[in-house]
């Protein structure tokens, strides 16, 4: 006599279970891809926008500085929307040592 839980149950069963699963998976995926508002979209190293910092500035309001094809950018983000304010330079600005020092320093007598 053989037993009701035969492995031909135990297969029949467990495929159509992994199946299932693998589907809820990638509708899963699908569906993170769709929200997050890249389905289909790659990103490249040059054409990658990135956030680089968020700054909270009140309620509903905030600065970031956003990163594109090497350039970073000032914007401000708020109920309105988004508002470019300028492009950041590269130079680094000058330290608090050497501002304090020319800033002490006695004026030349003209």
């Amino acid at each position: 006599m053989s037993s009701v839980f035969g492995a031909s149950t135990i297969i029949s069963t467990l495929v159509p279970l992994v199946v299932i699963l693998g589907l809820l998976m990638a509708a899963a995926y699908v569906a993170r891809r769709w929200r997050d508002g890249n389905l289909g979209a790659r990103r490249t190293g040059q054409n990658a926008i990135t956030i680089v910092a968020t700054r909270p500035v009140g309620p509903g309001a905030a600065l970031m500085i956003v990163e594109a094809e090497g350039q970073r950018f000032l914007v401000s983000s708020g109920r309105q929307g988004l508002t470019p304010i300028g492009a950041l330079g590269g130079t680094t600005p000058p330290a608090f040592s050497s501002l304090l020092d020319t800033a002490q320093s006695p004026a030349p007598d003209a």
